[in-house]
């Protein structure tokens, strides 16, 4: 008989957990891995990020990625393509790249190019 594994799913849209998915062992994905789902709150389809017990991706991983603004329009920034920041006390600052991809708080000392920053 397959052993099954709880999967959490948290929204990267509006951050509140999901429906749990029963996983056969041996069939689990990646380490935060993204699922597209159905969100009862955010009332449509969105990704979510999926947490295992005892994974080395947590629920307080998620939280920080989701609170700092890492996921843009559903998906993880890569963190090669978030933007360098040499400003130490930004809260969005995390080891020298800004973490708010998301764009939900102007820091005001993003770097600007041209008149456009380099969000895209």
């Amino acid at each position: 008989m397959a052993k099954y594994l709880a999967s959490h799913f948290y929204c990267t849209q509006c951050g509140n957990e999901g429906i749990p998915v029963q996983r056969k062992k041996g069939q689990e994905r990646e380490t935060g891995h993204l699922k597209r789902l159905y969100c009862i709150y955010c009332k449509e389809e969105v990704n979510h990020v999926e947490i295992k017990e005892n994974d080395l991706y947590t629920y307080e991983d998620f939280r920080e990625e989701f609170e700092l603004g890492r996921f843009k329009e559903g998906n993880r920034e890569d963190i090669n393509d978030l933007t360098i920041c040499d400003n130490m006390e930004c809260p969005f600052n995390k080891e020298g790249k800004c973490w708010n991809a998301n764009r939900t708080y102007d820091c005001g000392h993003r770097p600007v190019y041209e008149g456009v920053d380099n969000y895209g």
